[in-house]
């Protein structure tokens, strides 16, 4: 049963493919659905895409650009389905490399100095981003899982505050009164206005002195890149597959291992040997109490040790035509084996 994310992003892979996938009569469980075709027509402009959807051309698209949700609302016959995503969007940094990549800082590196992830952590606004970029699309997050996640705790789901004033202090105790430069890279067509939200988090470093050569391109030479590790500073998004907070705690927050697979997407190569200890731990624990507490625990180390920069959970928005019967999940999957079409 292959996911409607997986589908969408193997057709988004080759732009410009049109898709079909035929209902499977052989498939081993029940298909509540009366769709025997699904079809996929890549739409590069935002709105192409709407005036298709409120046209009747196409009878879904997603996600739907935050500045065009409340036109749709408008729109006789189309729904608005926005609800929660479960992916967190983060900022990760290069804390492994003696000297960053991309930076104008030669012979050490500043994102070692825990004092300088906090710095940037508090030169965020995270809620201009909410109400300006996002329009109020988004949920501001000191987690790196988003509320729906087991082991999400609320206590410990608290930002520090913005503050820029307290960002030019800590860089001058690291050493940096003056700032830096650093390049950041960024996806400009896989999350919700990641390009945007990128753009706007340089000029808000620029107020504290730090200098950001943003490199924003499409996630088709995007991800290889920072698959590699050549980045020195680098957005990413993560949903939980078994929506639970092993998943992130092992993947995203481990020291990298190519033995055993830990921290694969650990880019920044941010490494603590407790937090290891405790997922390990966390990963055979069957007591939920004694489970639950050494979450708690490794999620304070990373939110101790400012070893990643959390933003926020982005809202889903699909566009429906009313014809359409659909569930939203948090997820964002949809199996098409639940759709239903209104003859």
């Amino acid at each position: 049963d292959v996911t409607y994310e997986e589908i969408v992003e193997g057709i988004r892979a080759v732009a410009g493919v049109r898709t079909v996938l035929v209902r499977n009569g052989t498939y081993w469980d029940e298909i509540e659905s009366n769709v025997d075709e699904v079809v996929f027509t890549p739409i590069g402009n935002d709105a192409t895409r709407v005036a298709a959807l409120i046209s009747g051309e196409i009878d879904m698209m997603q996600p739907v650009p935050v500045q065009d949700i409340a036109r749709l609302q408008k729109s006789t016959g189309v729904n608005v389905l926005q609800g929660p995503e479960l992916r967190t969007i983060f900022l990760g940094m290069d804390q492994a490399r003696d000297e960053l990549l991309f930076s104008n800082i030669k012979g050490k590196n500043p994102f070692k100095d825990v004092r300088v992830r906090q710095a940037f952590y508090q030169a965020i606004d995270i809620e201009a981003i909410k109400s300006r970029i996002m329009r109020g699309a988004a949920t501001p997050t000191a987690l790196m899982v988003a509320p729906g996640i087991k082991g999400f705790d609320p206590a410990l789901n608290k930002r520090l505050p913005h503050d820029p004033e307290a960002s030019k202090k800590l860089l001058a105790e690291a050493g940096y009164p003056d700032g830096f430069e650093v390049k950041m890279n960024c996806p400009n067509d896989r999350y919700v206005n990641d390009g945007e939200i990128c753009q706007a988090i340089s000029g808000m470093l620029a107020r504290i002195g730090v200098k950001v050569n943003l490199e924003a391109e499409t996630k088709g030479t995007y991800f290889p890149k920072i698959l590699r590790r050549d980045t020195s500073f680098y957005m990413l998004g993560w949903t939980p597959s078994t929506y639970d907070a092993h998943n992130p705690l092992n993947a995203l927050m481990r020291c990298p291992d190519d033995k055993t697979g830990a921290g694969q997407f650990n880019l920044g190569s941010y490494c603590n040997a407790k937090l290891d200890e405790l997922t390990v731990k966390i990963g055979a624990e069957a007591d939920k109490a004694k489970r639950d507490a050494m979450i708690r625990e490794a999620f304070k180390i990373h939110t101790d040790d400012v070893g990643h920069l959390p933003l926020h959970q982005q809202a889903l928005a699909w566009g429906v035509s009313k014809r359409v019967e659909l569930t939203q999940r948090a997820d964002n999957y949809m199996p098409f084996k639940w759709i239903t079409v209104k003859k």
